[in-house]
């Protein structure tokens, strides 16, 4: 086991790396060994005083911290991932919802969470809620999942996992690490609870492929972090430069772009998807992109599609208007997902009799319109 037997061609090429707990491949849920050993080698590069492992994503970081932490009162400060909610009701955890630090004073709570950067690179004043917490004697819990690059650039924001109690990082999300690879850094005394609570949550099969992927990218990033990262952020400058006509918002995190386009966010998303560029996210007004020294080539035909955008011949139609019309995208209803009509098809009687009967689970929409052409 893996039944693989470690040899393939194709989709199985790593397989060889994809071994489960032998006598010299160490166990996650109680590492001695080379696990834990790369998880050491984490811990400095991070500047973290513990670091533990996780090939099951950020989400299995969260709720190892959580429930290592159960029993106690918690403060979610801001926007938080939908897995700290899922936890705090897993574990039936006391916590409540703040919008800033000053209405904390008004509950009783031992532990803030806080999610730093956001989706769209932007930081809260960290060393503001940092010294609150010490001020109150409060544990500080950092969703840094979308900044486990920080550390290796001094052109990036400076990581939480210097000063927290709790940081998360998401390692695949902004790093060469196959998904699913992800952190928990704790203070040395958080360690023995924290360790235990990955015993409690995480599956008994974790990805070596996964987990060796992590050590790599670290020990990678540790010797050329600076360089790669300052190559990436001096071409995103010069893209840019190149292309004043595409209005990109404010980031803490010079290497995600968030491009604005008031009203057509997913419509641009679209576009740039039906000409091989994928944007991480978008909504009805923005799109992101997570740029890394690995997908840097694209951003500049991401700026020129953008550039050349134009939705003068987009518009949004409601159902009652559709007759006849061109639709700009694949409509249908999900489930079952099978397209009613196609991108460049016109909207029959019989289509809009199904549509209108469904509007509630319709896709190929954009903010809920139907978009015609």
């Amino acid at each position: 086991m893996p039944s693989h037997g470690g040899r393939g061609r194709g989709l199985y090429a790593s397989c060889s790396y994809d071994v489960t707990e032998l006598s010299f491949t160490d166990n996650l849920q109680s590492p001695t060994g080379v696990i834990l050993s790369a998880e050491r080698l984490a811990a400095r590069a991070y500047g973290a005083e513990k670091t533990l492992f996780f090939a099951g994503g950020a989400t299995d970081a969260v709720q190892t911290a959580l429930w290592s932490l159960r029993g106690k009162r918690f403060a979610f400060l801001g926007d938080m991932h939908k897995s700290f909610y899922a936890a705090a009701r897993l574990f039936s955890l006391s916590f409540i919802r703040v919008k800033a630090l000053s209405e904390i004073e008004k509950h009783a709570v031992d532990v803030l969470c806080v999610t730093a950067p956001d989706y769209y690179g932007m930081m809260p004043n960290m060393s503001e809620i940092s010294a609150y917490c010490k001020d109150n004697d409060l544990l500080l819990v950092v969703d840094e999942a979308h900044g486990a690059h920080f550390a290796f650039s001094k052109m990036l924001p400076v990581s939480a996992a210097t000063y927290a109690d709790y940081t998360i990082h998401g390692m695949h999300k902004t790093l060469p690490v196959y998904t699913g690879g992800a952190l928990l850094h704790v203070k040395e005394r958080h360690y023995d609870l924290a360790k235990q609570a990955r015993a409690d949550v995480i599956g008994t099969s974790p990805s070596y492929l996964v987990m060796s992927s992590m050590d790599y990218a670290r020990d990678l990033f540790e010797r050329e972090g600076e360089t790669l990262y300052a190559d990436v952020i001096r071409k995103i400058e010069r893209i840019r430069e190149k292309y004043p006509m595409v209005r990109v918002l404010t980031s803490d995190d010079p290497t995600r772009i968030v491009i604005e386009r008031k009203g057509g966010g997913k419509a641009l998303a679209a576009h740039l998807e039906k000409k091989g560029v994928f944007a991480e996210a978008s909504d009805s007004d923005r799109i992101v992109l997570i740029v890394t020294p690995y997908n840097v080539c694209y951003l500049e035909k991401a700026f020129r599609l953008a550039s050349k955008f134009d939705e003068k011949n987009t518009e949004y139609a409601d159902i009652s208007d559709l007759l006849g019309k061109v639709s700009a995208y694949d409509v249908g209803i999900y489930p079952p997902g099978v397209p009613l009509v196609l991108a460049g098809e016109k909207f029959t009687e019989d289509v809009l009799t199904v549509l209108g009967a469904n509007l509630d689970r319709l896709f190929g929409t954009v903010d809920g319109k139907i978009v015609t052409k």
